[in-house]
């Protein structure tokens, strides 16, 4: 009898888990949401440029991420510290090569603002290249780019348009993110400066939980607020995340932050 108790037990705890999971996606991110049920601990794949490349990932007591390390460090493949506001909304998303202290260089920053109390981003000011301190400080004699990206949402929160501009006004792109009923991303159409836009096709996708649902600032980093994922998954764990995806010999591969991946594969710590 208590086998059978247990056994049922663990079944209605994993499937109120997928269910309240798949809703932290859903809408504004509640509070409950912040320290999700599974949290990813390491990612890696194969890179067209870089080859095998391994992401180890590390958290706040609250379950959010606050390193991103990799092993393909180099020019345009940075290091990532993230920090947060009292609520814990991002602020700062910070690529550098070191270890992200006070002192060393960044090679970009961003800083995320917020209107009162919403819990996404209506702006991201971007400068390059700087030094590491409460706020970007520039290097003495270089002058210090900014850039200003604006994000738009839909009602169910999800990104719908962002347009970035240079801090003396120029356009540098604007993008528009298109959603089926199902609320997966279908379409991506980009137009950088006055030129034509072209479009970014996704999908298929399978029926399962998006991995980079776990958390709310991969799917803004990412630019993917998904429902599901854009690929059908090897294996999955019980929570219905994906635990590797094939090796696609087309050329189709899966996204994380900066990272297109084949024979991606993902370990997760989950409660």
């Amino acid at each position: 009898m208590r086998t059978s108790l247990n056994a049922t037990m663990h079944a209605m705890v994993a499937a109120a888990t997928l269910c309240l999971l798949a809703s932290c996606g859903k809408t504004d991110i509640t509070p409950g949401c912040g320290a999700p049920f599974c949290q990813i601990q390491t990612l890696e794949g194969n890179d067209e440029w870089s080859g095998h490349v391994v992401n180890m990932l590390t958290y706040n007591s609250t379950g959010n991420p606050i390193l991103r390390t990799r092993s393909d460090v180099a020019t345009g493949n940075e290091n990532e510290t993230y920090r947060y506001d009292q609520q814990q909304r991002l602020t700062d998303q910070i690529l550098h090569y070191e270890d992200g202290s006070y002192g060393t260089t960044f090679r970009e920053w961003h800083r995320y603002k917020y209107h009162n109390n919403e819990d996404r981003p209506y702006l991201d000011s971007m400068y390059n290249n700087g030094i590491i301190g409460d706020h970007p400080v520039p290097v003495p004699f270089v002058p210090q780019l900014r850039i200003l990206i604006y994000f738009e949402y839909n009602n169910a929160g999800q990104l719908v348009e962002e347009n970035a501009f240079f801090e003396y006004g120029e356009r540098w792109y604007k993008k528009q993110y298109i959603y089926n009923s199902v609320r997966n991303l279908t379409r991506l159409i980009e137009a950088y400066g006055g030129g034509s836009p072209d479009t970014i096709y996704y999908g298929p996708y399978d029926n399962k939980v998006n991995f980079l649902r776990t958390n709310k600032v991969w799917q803004l980093l990412t630019r993917n607020y998904s429902e599901n994922n854009t690929h059908t998954a090897v294996t999955y764990n019980k929570y219905g995340l994906p635990l590797q995806f094939p090796d696609n010999t087309k050329g189709r591969t899966v996204s994380f932050l900066d990272h297109h991946l084949n024979n991606m594969r993902i370990t997760y710590k989950c409660k």
